[in-house]
Order: C-alpha cells, then sequence, then structure tokens
C-alpha cells in the first residue's frame, strides 16, 4: 500500500468516504466512452472517469487506521495449500489459483498464466505468506498475460523464469521494449479492444479502470487492462479495476462467460482505493453484470497492499453469502479458492 501511495506521488487525505454516492457516479457514465480515443499528450487514460481526485500525501495514507482481524476469521478456512503443480503435465483441463492476481489455466492444449508473480517482492512490500513455485513444473511455451505495469502483476522474476519456458506474452501498449529487454522473443502488444488468437484460443484485450506507473515509466505511460480468454471455456480476467460500466459492456458483448476472475482486494482505505480496486460489495455487482456462471476472487492471500488483513477479502465474501439474504443466491456461483488451489474445468470441485 505505501509502494503505491510512493510511486504516485501523492495520495487522498483521509474523509468519510460516500460509497453509494461513488457506485450512483460510476454506474452513471456512458458506456459508449469505452471505445473512445484513450491518450493524450500525458499518457494514457480511462475516457468515461478521467479523473481521480487525490488531495493528500504520504503521510495521511500512513496514518489510516488498518482494518482489525475479526476474532471469527478463521485462518486455517483460507490460509494457502501446498500445491507442487505436477498436474499441470498431464495438460487436463484446470484452473490454478496461485496467489495474488495469478492464474494458470489449462485448456485447449494451451497453458495461460495470468500477472505472473512469484518473487515474494512488489517493489518495497514483502508478501505475508511465502509460496513455493518450480517453473520447471510449467510446460514450454504458455501464454502470459499481462495486465499493467505495477510491481504485483509485472514481475521481472517471473518473466524472466518464463522466458526460460519460451513463453509467448501478451501485454499492453507502450511495453513490448520493456520486455525485449527482459529477453522475451515473442510478444503481442495489445490496445483495447484488439485481440490475437494462439492456438485455438482467442485473447481480447478489454478497457479496466485503473492507471500505471513504474520506475523508469513516467504515470500512465503504457496501458492497462482486462482480458477474456475463448477456448473450450470463457474466462473473463480482470486484472486491477474499479467497478466501472465496463463490466455490463462485456457481459452483453461476450455472453456465456464461464468463469470470472474478479478482483476483490486491496480495497481499503475506501477514500483512496475506490478508483482502482473492487470492494466485496463490488465483486459481486461485477459478477452479476458480468452473468458469469462461476466467480472466482482474487487480489488476496499472499501480499498486504491495502489497509485489510491478507485473508479478510474471503472472509468477507463468504460472511456476505451466508449471513445476507440478498447475497446467499451467489453460494452457487462463486467459489473461493485458497492459494495453491485449483479446479477442474469440466467439473467444479
Amino acid at each position: 500500500m505505501l509502494a503505491i501511495c510512493f510511486i504516485s506521488g501523492s495520495c487522498a487525505v483521509h474523509h468519510d468516504f460516500d460509497e453509494a454516492a461513488w457506485r450512483e457516479s460510476t454506474l452513471s457514465r456512458d458506456r459508449n466512452l469505452l471505445y473512445a480515443p484513450h491518450r493524450n499528450e500525458n499518457g494514457y487514460f480511462n475516457p468515461w472517469l478521467p479523473v481521480f481526485e487525490r488531495k493528500g500525501g504520504f503521510w495521511d495514507l500512513r496514518r489510516s487506521k488498518r482494518v482489525k482481524a475479526p476474532e471469527d476469521l478463521d485462518e486455517a478456512k483460507y490460509n494457502a495449500v501446498e500445491n507442487e503443480y505436477d498436474y499441470l503435465a498431464a495438460g487436463a483441463d484446470t484452473l490454478s489459483f496461485a496467489g495474488h492476481a495469478t492464474f494458470i489455466i489449462q485448456m485447449n492444449g494451451s497453458t495461460i498464466i495470468t500477472d505472473p508473480y512469484f518473487s515474494g517482492r512488489a517493489f518495497i512490500i514483502l508478501d505475508k505468506v511465502a509460496r513455493r513455485f518450480n517453473f520447471e513444473k510449467v510446460p514450454e511455451r504458455p501464454v502470459v498475460l499481462i495486465s499493467h505495469n505495477h510491481y504485483d502483476h509485472l514481475d521481472e522474476y517471473s518473466v524472466k523464469e518464463l522466458v526460460k519456458r519460451k513463453a509467448v506474452f501478451i501485454v499492453p501498449l507502450g511495453l513490448k521494449d520493456f520486455f525485449i529487454k527482459l529477453g522475451v522473443t515473442e510478444i503481442h502488444e495489445l490496445d483495447w479492444w484488439q485481440a490475437v488468437v494462439l492456438n485455438d484460443i482467442k485473447y481480447t484485450f478489454l478497457p479496466a479502470q485503473h492507471w500505471s506507473r513504474r520506475i523508469g515509466q513516467p504515470v500512465n505511460s503504457t496501458l492497462w487492462g482486462a482480458f477474456m480468454i475463448e477456448g473450450s471455456k470463457k474466462i473473463f480476467f480482470s486484472g486491477d479495476t474499479g467497478y466501472f460500466v465496463g463490466f455490463k459492456e462485456f457481459g452483453e458483448r461476450f455472453p456465456g462467460i464461464d468463469y470470472a476472475l474478479l478482483g476483490a482486494g486491496a480495497y481499503e482505505p475506501r477514500w483512496f482505493m475506490y478508483y482502482m480496486h473492487m470492494n466485496v460489495e463490488e465483486f459481486f455487482l461485477a459478477a452479476d453484470d458480468l452473468g458469469a456462471k462461476v466467480s472466482i476472487p482474487m487480489h488476496f492471500g499472499v501480499i498486504e497492499l491495502g489497509k485489510e488483513p491478507v485473508l479478510y477479502p474471503p472472509y468477507e465474501i463468504d460472511k456476505y453469502m451466508n449471513e445476507n439474504p440478498a447475497y446467499m443466491k451467489y453460494k452457487e456461483k462463486v467459489q473461493i479458492l485458497r492459494v495453491g488451489e485449483y479446479i477442474m474445468l469440466e467439473n467444479r470441485r
């Protein structure tokens, strides 16, 4: 969290956040702007909601209160599980949650990895949960999807390890040269709504409500986004995003989504995170908008980038579904995976 503040150079001042007003504002945006030009002399921007107001500084965020872990948070229920990933060699259709925003998907004979992050450090922030991952278990020529250039989603160590597996990368505009310097030989650089087909799977890069910056890359000099993956199953990967009108558009334009991999973490404090990360209520709203058969939360379980505990998001999702009648309908549509857990795509486990 402090890294986000440091990199951006500015943070919002603490104040009471009006969640209802924010929700009303974001849903009132013109969906046509999802197709509008999104780059000017200052870099890339979100044309449907281009201004993210930040009024405070580093110390405002640092002084904000942490969310205390509830007494009934059963860590054993959500803790990471050991996974040697031996089953990847068999090539069965599986979806593995490797932690944070990293999923390993196998379908149509391809191995697909989203935002691989295994170095144990995102800029100056260390992981809270240690993971072991042997890159040699990854079949050769995996397709690697990168949503944006933040350190917890674009991890140089993981990229270099996957280069040894002859990985093919699909990245946002502005990042091709960065990957060439890391030794990647096959790169597909996409703008929003552009697509590429590899091994009978179509990958479409979609808008997201976020931003970009990395040391050596000025703010918003590279694009950010989400992915629709269309093979034997249709899988949506949100990357990092706030809740926005894009989800309704995606649900209508890509009907029949089988799995939606949606951010639900690093959402506290809301007065700062509202624009770029979804909270639990918005996770459910996005799942509804997409019309996904199964929605799987991510962006938790490894590293604390927000003010909530690392296992708080799955606890809160469970609490919503178990205690609030309005959310009980999701119990058959939401599947929480622990870090290291996996499912067979044909049959939910």
